[in-house]
């Protein structure tokens, strides 16, 4: 309700105040300029009251959306991050699995140069001791002349079974162009 619109129903009140003051009517107590000048700044005053509530519940309703814009945009941002949030975990799942995989490995290849290096170790140990043993120098071996064969009957058969050429062998099977019978 504005300032004018609150005069205009004041002055309204107080004409029908007037003219009802002509009629005879005992109900209502006859008022004075003084009274009615003082209900129309009472009334003024609330009025602006009035309208000072009505500023302050509108600065508060802007303020209350901006609020809850930022709140939205926060909300959106949330899910966002959220998101990312879990794509982020599946993939240190990918990853713990795969370190997970590769320290097995990692231990398994360790076990194996533990045991290669052990060997590496016993063998060096075998080769210091060998190395740090007198060795035996060997003697030569006694020299031997071959003694003369005599010829015999078996050095002539070997010789001659050596020589030996063998004839073809005649087959044992026969074909049918041997035998003729599709000519």
């Amino acid at each position: 309700m504005t300032k004018g619109n609150l005069n205009d129903l004041i002055r309204t009140e107080a004409n029908k105040e007037v003219e009802s003051q002509t009629s005879p009517s005992p109900k209502r107590p006859k008022e004075t300029n003084a009274t009615l000048q003082a209900k129309i700044n009472d009334l003024t005053t609330e009025l602006e009251k009035t309208e000072k509530n009505q500023q302050t519940l509108q600065e508060k309703v802007i303020s209350l959306e901006k609020e809850l814009k930022e709140q939205l945009e926060l909300s959106v941002r949330l899910q966002q991050l959220q998101q990312q949030t879990e794509q982020l975990e599946s993939v240190l799942s990918e990853k713990t699995t795969l370190v997970a995989k590769l320290s097995s490995q990692l231990s398994k290849t360790e076990t194996e140069l533990t045991e290669k290096k052990q060997l590496i170790e016993k063998l060096y140990n075998q080769i210091k001791t060998l190395e740090n043993s007198p060795t035996p120098t060997p003697e030569p071996p006694p020299i031997t002349k071959p003694v003369p064969r005599k010829p015999s009957l078996y050095n002539f058969e070997m010789a001659t079974l050596a020589r030996y050429i063998a004839p073809t062998p005649t087959p044992t099977e026969l074909t049918d162009s041997d035998i003729g019978w599709f000519d």
